[in-house]
């Protein structure tokens, strides 16, 4: 098997989750990782399996022979980290969201479309066994013509959200917040799942808890950690997409699919029941076993991450794009759906969706 050459930008998720799915794929070969916070990256990758560390990914790029870069810093290093290594004719695994706004993912999907490289972003939770399946069943109509949708999500993070520091994720404009973090992946499912592009959108971002207290001082927040989304589709089916973080107590994913023919519930992204008129059935659902070496957090993610790897691969031995893999295509559109959503929540006014 062709070994892909890759790196890593990126000593938080990028190492703890990225490098060691990536290093499960015998196809794969991380070569070499860096994060953008001098001194920080040799204590954090005691356990990484990999030789070649920076502290400056602009050097990673100028020094190693790469096939792939996986970018997994904050949203506000994408754009460039994306374009500098199109610029090298490297493959991109971007992490979302894609970019800060429309203006810069549009910019990137042009570049990387001049060039030979390929643009992947990291909608993971899509190739889940749990979300092809309700894929499966929305291709296959068998809930008939879909009439409208609810995908509602709630978490246990009030204590967190008040006893330590968020540090970029808690700044609006270095790309924190929970719309980037995780409406992303509602966004791209959504339309993923319809096979539909997102119209105009009303909605209302929160932030609910605003400032930390902390033994290093204060930090004002300003980024969203809850948002509510009504919207269209194409083909008007309306949708809502909502997420609460700041819980005491959550409840976690909740998904209500209502069809012609039959509704389906999805509940925590693990079981699927489905009703034609009658008692709803639960769906049995087969997934690959998570390995036992693989350590948390990465063991998480490994039911979507571990797809997208394989799919990536494929794609770039074989050259050609595989079905139902993310590409800049994908993390562009969910972009001018946010962007809709931000002027949206400030004008309050529904806001169209400039599908270009």
């Amino acid at each position: 098997m062709k070994k892909i050459q890759v790196g890593i930008i990126g000593t938080g998720f990028g190492a703890n989750v990225h490098a060691p799915i990536f290093g499960l794929y015998e196809g794969f070969e991380v070569k070499a990782i860096t994060s953008d916070y001098r001194g920080r990256a040799n204590g954090t990758l005691r356990d990484i399996d990999v030789n070649n560390i920076y502290t400056d990914w602009n050097e990673m790029l100028e020094k190693e022979e790469l096939d792939l870069v996986s970018i997994a810093s904050s949203p506000n290093y994408h754009y460039e980290m994306t374009l500098a290594s199109i610029n090298k004719n490297i493959h991109v695994l971007c992490e979302k969201p894609m970019g800060i706004n429309s203006t810069q993912t549009l910019k990137m999907l042009e570049a990387q479309r001049t060039t030979n490289v390929m643009g992947f972003v990291n909608f993971q939770w899509r190739l889940t066994p749990v979300r092809l399946k309700i894929k499966e069943i929305l291709r296959n109509k068998e809930l008939g013509e879909i009439q409208y949708i609810k995908y509602h999500g709630s978490f246990s993070s009030y204590e967190n959200l008040t006893s330590q520091y968020r540090g970029w994720e808690g700044r609006r404009k270095e790309g924190g917040g929970l719309l980037f973090a995780v409406g992303s992946h509602m966004i791209d499912s959504l339309m993923w799942w319809m096979d539909q592009q997102i119209t105009d959108v009303y909605a209302d971002l929160k932030t609910i808890v605003p400032v930390y207290y902390g033994i290093d001082g204060i930090e004002e927040r300003d980024s969203e950690d809850a948002f509510t989304v009504i919207g269209h589709f194409q083909n008007g089916v309306s949708f809502t997409a909502d997420l609460f973080y700041p819980a005491l107590r959550g409840n976690g994913w909740e998904l209500e699919i209502y069809g012609t023919k039959g509704s389906l519930i999805m509940n925590n992204d693990k079981d699927i029941k489905i009703s034609f008129g009658g008692d709803f059935y639960k769906i049995t659902i087969e997934g690959q076993e998570v390995p036992s070496q693989l350590p948390a957090p990465a063991n998480q993610y490994f039911n979507g991450l571990y797809p997208m790897v394989d799919l990536i691969y494929k794609s770039i031995v074989n050259h050609k794009v595989y079905p139902d893999i993310p590409t800049f295509i994908d993390g562009h559109q969910v972009q001018m759906v946010m962007d809709a959503i931000y002027q949206s929540a400030i004008n309050k006014t529904i806001a169209r969706v400039n599908n270009k």
